[in-house]
């Protein structure tokens, strides 16, 4: 996402990282990738626990979710990976969200 950040912003769309490390890790991992987003810190895993988004025994490793929300704070979309190498491609969620924009202004998407 930090690649093609400018055309979720050109979207309408904020991106929101939420990490499951202290304040200190999480501002590491911005400063090491140069993320040009928001990377929020939940240490306590409060965040991750309430929309299942966890570490489980066969998946090796944290797994990632993306959530599209739109601004009433509805999950428009979700992806919850089984793998840690499960994520969605920019590109699938670029359309996701060119969707919700030809579906607010009334038009039919593809």
């Amino acid at each position: 996402m930090r690649d093609e950040y400018e055309e979720f912003r050109r979207r309408g769309a904020e991106v929101i990282c939420i990490a499951p490390h202290d304040l200190a890790e999480s501002k590491r991992l911005v400063d090491e990738l140069k993320l040009p987003f928001p990377v929020l810190a939940d240490e306590n895993r409060a965040v991750f626990l309430t929309y299942d988004v966890q570490s489980r025994l066969l998946s090796l490793g944290q797994r990632p979710a993306v959530y599209v929300v739109d601004r009433s704070g509805v999950i428009r979309w979700a992806h919850r990976g089984t793998q840690q190498w499960d994520i969605p491609s920019n590109r699938a969620i670029l359309t996701v969200l060119d969707d919700l924009v030809a579906e607010r202004s009334g038009q039919r998407s593809r």
